[in-house]
């Protein structure tokens, strides 16, 4: 695994997603009962960006049509089942946020 810092656990604060870019990557960033998570910044709908609505029940919302995505594991659970984002694993070290893109 590449862990890369993109910030401090500060900067991301709780209910409030934030989009990032890693190279060409788009990632949301979102800070839910004191975790962390990382998701591909695109919904597979219509791409829109995932970071424009906050967090419900431990999803990531679509602003465009509600679909929503589990934050753990990037699936669909509201909208068409078969679709997915991509999840990015995310760990704190001395207050450092890292996410290791593959």
């Amino acid at each position: 695994m590449a862990f890369q810092e993109i910030g401090t656990v500060g900067q991301f604060v709780e209910g409030q997603p934030v989009e990032i870019r890693l190279g060409a990557r788009r990632i949301a960033v979102y800070h839910v009962d004191g975790q962390l998570f990382a998701l591909k910044n695109i919904c597979p709908h219509e791409g829109v960006f995932l970071h424009k609505a906050p967090p419900r029940d431990g999803m990531a919302v679509c602003r465009g049509h509600g679909w929503e995505f589990d934050l753990k594991t990037g699936q669909c659970v509201r909208g068409r089942k078969d679709q997915r984002v991509a999840t990015y694993p995310v760990k704190v070290e001395d207050g450092k946020v890292l996410i290791d893109v593959g």
